[in-house]
């Protein structure tokens, strides 16, 4: 069965609903997170709804899920057209967009400016330096790298890493 949903709903925004994006978004909503999923592309969206139905419905028929449970976190994952509707209220906002380092720079001042300040950023990426994608924040020490390995669902490895402009209060 499905681990219990967590007592305090963390809220989390998952930016970019590729591979990467829509894995992570399950496994938070899995672990009984509000999840909201965006991404640049409007085409996106629907597809990764999509793979993670198939996720859940494969969870149900192997028996790793209830059909409760898939009913649950379908109720707590969303989608959502803009960047700044999804970081505004986050607790965490987890980055999956292409591996760009211009492109991260540039979405990270963005949701730097939106997300709640108290908000946990973090990154991705697999082959990009996290202190070069933080360093276009006005606060860099708020990101982190939180590497999940593909796929996200099966692979119970996330690598956390830090940067030479750490505030070990983010960690």
């Amino acid at each position: 069965m499905s681990p219990a949903p967590n007592p305090t709903l963390t809220r989390v925004a998952v930016l970019g609903a590729g591979t990467m994006g829509h894995g992570i978004a399950y496994i938070a909503a899995l672990a009984g997170c509000e999840v909201r999923l965006t991404d640049a592309s409007a085409d996106s969206l629907p597809r990764a709804v999509q793979q993670i139905e198939g996720l859940l419905s494969g969870g149900v028929k192997r028996g790793k899920l209830t059909e409760s449970d898939a009913a649950a976190i379908r109720t707590r994952l969303s989608t959502i057209s803009t960047v700044d509707a999804a970081v505004r209220d986050a607790d965490v906002v987890i980055e999956a967009v292409v591996e760009d380092l211009t492109t991260k720079q540039r979405l990270f001042a963005d949701v730097e400016r939106t997300a709640p300040q108290g908000a946990l950023l973090a990154t991705n990426t697999s082959s990009l330096s996290i202190a070069q994608i933080a360093a276009a924040m006005r606060q860099p020490a708020r990101l982190v790298g939180m590497h999940f390995f593909n796929p996200v669902h099966i692979m119970k490895l996330v690598e956390v890493v830090t940067h030479g402009r750490d505030n070990a209060q983010v960690v």
